[in-house]
């Protein structure tokens, strides 16, 4: 991402990079978690083995191993739609205080001739 970049000792913010990479991101975290559903749909399980002996406990095993990776890998659907949305939320922030920064700066210029700049 060329989002953020470093300056003179600081940090300077593409507002309109961050918010399409932000974008980006809430957009893949929504197409993960819809993956992940179809697939917790298609569901599965000991039953669908048609086996009640030694396999059951092989077939129960990893029903319950599958359905916990799901659990795992939907929270991280949730965490990259959510990390969008906070480069989204901090990209807007720096942007209102850039703005009333300027705007400060500006009234301070008023009325002051040359002498300011």
């Amino acid at each position: 991402m060329a989002s953020v970049r470093p300056m003179h000792g600081g940090f300077e913010m593409t507002h309109g990079s961050l918010e399409a990479s932000a974008s980006h991101l809430r957009v893949h975290g929504e197409e993960y978690s819809a993956a992940l559903e179809r697939l917790r749909q298609r569901g599965g399980g000991a039953a669908s083995w048609g086996d009640d002996g030694l396999m059951s406990y092989l077939a129960s095993a990893y029903t319950q191993a599958t359905a916990t990776a799901l659990d795992a890998y939907t929270l991280v659907g949730d965490v990259i739609g959510s990390t969008g949305n906070a480069m989204s939320t901090a990209s807007r922030r720096v942007s209102l205080v850039e703005d009333d920064t300027t705007r400060g700066v500006a009234g301070l210029t008023e009325g002051q001739g040359g002498t300011w700049a």
